[in-house]
C-alpha cells in the first residue's frame, strides 16, 4: 500500500477510469490528438501556448537563436479564467499546441484525460539534476514525468516593516506569534496583519501542506480523499479563530476591496509565493520602500516546512508529433540563463526559478528597492530547500476549486473554513465518481 504516489496508467485502468472514458474526454482526446499529429507537418514551427508573463520574450530570444526551428507563441488566459477549457476543447478536437503552461494543481488532470503526453523518457539526466526533488515532485505522477517545472513557489510573509515597527511588533516567526501580531496591532491601530482570501483554494491548500495535510491519495489503485485530516482541522481551526477575532480582513484576492486596503495601509501583510511579489509592488505602488519579506511563520517543534503556493510547469501535448524537439526547447526554456533572462527582461515578474543555476541571473532582473534592496532571491533560495514534497493534487482540481470558493464565499454568513471544506470534499467525492474513478473518503 502506498498512500504518497499518484495514480499509473496501470492503477487507474484498474480503478475503472480508462474504461468509463474511453467513450468520453480521455478516449476522445487521444483519437482526435492522433488524427491531428498525423495531419501536422512535423517539420513545422512548435506551437506555444501560455498564460505566463514574459513568455513572448522569451520565445523571440529563442527564435533569434534558432531560426531553422521557430516557435510561434499565443497568448492565453489563466486556466481559472478560461485556459483550461480552452486547452480541452482544443485537444478533443484535435488542435491542441505542442506545448502549454498549467498550473501544478491542473496536471494530474491533464494527464488522466490524455491531453498531456507522458515524457519520462524524454527528459534528461542534466535536466533532472538540474530541477531538483523540490521542483520534480510537483510534475511526476507515480514516478513518470507529465511536466516540466518552470519555478519553486514556496509560501513567504511580505509584511509593512514601517508599521510593525510603528507599533513596537516583532515579526512573527511560529503562527502562535503570529495571532499575537494581529491581535497587538489591531488593538493598537485597528489594522489588519492579513487578509483571508476566499477565492484563493491554493493558498488554503498551501497551509494544509506545509501543517502535513493530505488532501488526495492513492490506496490500491483507488483515490482516497480527505479534506479534514488533522493537520487540515488544525489550520481550519486556526484561520477560523482569526476571522472570529476580526484579526483579518476578509476579502478576494485581486479586488478591488483588499488593492485599496494595502494602499491605504488598512492591511500590514500579505501571504503570498515568491510570484506574488511583483504583483504586489505593481498593484501597491505607493508601499515603495515600506514592505519586507520574511519567511512564513512556522507551527513550530521539529524541521522547519514551508508550503508551495502555485507553481508552473510546462507540458508536451499528447497529439504533439514533434515531442523530441518539444522537449529540446523546454530545457532551453527551464536551464539557460539566456532563456530566464529574456522571460524577466520585463523587471514584471519575480519569478524563482527551479533550476538552481538560474537563480543569479533571474535575481539580476528584478528590482528589489520595493523592499528596501532585500536580497530576495537568496531568501526564497533558503525557504526552497524547506518545501515539502509529496504532495498530490485531485484529478479534478478546477471543480474542487469551485466547489471550495463557493463555500468560502459564504463566511460573512455564517459557514466556516471547516464547513467549507466539507461541503467541498463531499461535492468532489460524486464528481470523480461520475468519472468512473474508484474513490472513498480516509
Amino acid at each position: 500500500m502506498n498512500t504518497t504516489r499518484a495514480p499509473s496508467r496501470r492503477g487507474v485502468l484498474a480503478a475503472g477510469l480508462w474504461t468509463a472514458l474511453a467513450t468520453g474526454t480521455a478516449g476522445a482526446t487521444s483519437a482526435c490528438g492522433s488524427a491531428s499529429a498525423a495531419r501536422r507537418d512535423p517539420d513545422g514551427p512548435l506551437t506555444f501556448w501560455s498564460a505566463l508573463r514574459g513568455t513572448d520574450a522569451l520565445v523571440a530570444a529563442w527564435n533569434a537563436e534558432h531560426p531553422d526551428d521557430p516557435v510561434e507563441f499565443d497568448m492565453m488566459t489563466s486556466g481559472l479564467a478560461g485556459g483550461n477549457a480552452k486547452l480541452s476543447n482544443a485537444a478533443r478536437a484535435g488542435n491542441a499546441p505542442d506545448i502549454v503552461s498549467v498550473v501544478d494543481a491542473d496536471l494530474p488532470g491533464f494527464a488522466i484525460d490524455g491531453v498531456c503526453a507522458d515524457v519520462t523518457d524524454l527528459v534528461t539526466p542534466r535536466l533532472r539534476d538540474q530541477l531538483g526533488p523540490e521542483a520534480w515532485t510537483n510534475a511526476t505522477l507515480d514516478g513518470r514525468v507529465y511536466g516540466i517545472p518552470l519555478d519553486l513557489g514556496p509560501m513567504m510573509f511580505a509584511h509593512r516593516a514601517d508599521v510593525l515597527r510603528e507599533h513596537r511588533i516583532d515579526v512573527p516567526e511560529t503562527w502562535d506569534d503570529f495571532r499575537e501580531a494581529g491581535r497587538r496591532l489591531k488593538r493598537r491601530s485597528g489594522i489588519d496583519l492579513a487578509t483571508f482570501h476566499p477565492n484563493a483554494y491554493n493558498v488554503l491548500a498551501c497551509h494544509a501542506m506545509q501543517a502535513g495535510g493530505r488532501w488526495f491519495a492513492i490506496e490500491d489503485d483507488s483515490w482516497v480523499v480527505d479534506f479534514l485530516d488533522a493537520p487540515t482541522r488544525r489550520v481550519a481551526a486556526y484561520w477560523q479563530g482569526l476571522i472570529d477575532e476580526d484579526l483579518l480582513l476578509v476579502a478576494p484576492g485581486s479586488s478591488q476591496e483588499w488593492l485599496s486596503a494595502l494602499a491605504r495601509g488598512r492591511v500590514a501583510g500579505h501571504l503570498v509565493g515568491p510570484w506574488g511579489l511583483a504583483a504586489l509592488a505593481a498593484s501597491v505602488p505607493g508601499g515603495a520602500g515600506k514592505w519586507r519579506v520574511a519567511p512564513v511563520p512556522q507551527w513550530g517543534g521539529g524541521r522547519p516546512v514551508v508550503g508551495t503556493d502555485g507553481v508552473s510547469l510546462h507540458v508536451i501535448t499528447e497529439g504533439s508529433n514533434r515531442k523530441e524537439r518539444a522537449m529540446r526547447f523546454l530545457e532551453w526554456l527551464s536551464t539557460t540563463p539566456e532563456a530566464i533572462t529574456a522571460r524577466l527582461s520585463g523587471g514584471r515578474s519575480s519569478l524563482f526559478p527551479a533550476a538552481r543555476g538560474l537563480v543569479e541571473p533571474a535575481s539580476r532582473q528584478f528590482d528589489p528597492a520595493y523592499y528596501g534592496g532585500q536580497d530576495l532571491y537568496g531568501l526564497v533560495t533558503e525557504q526552497a530547500r524547506l518545501l515539502r514534497t509529496g504532495w498530490v493534487w485531485g484529478p479534478r482540481m478546477q471543480a474542487t476549486a469551485t466547489s471550495l470558493h463557493q463555500g468560502l464565499a459564504r463566511l460573512p454568513y455564517g459557514t466556516t473554513v471547516a464547513g467549507a471544506l466539507e461541503a467541498a470534499e463531499a461535492e468532489t467525492l460524486p464528481d470523480m465518481r461520475s468519472l468512473g474513478l474508484s474513490v472513498r473518503r480516509s
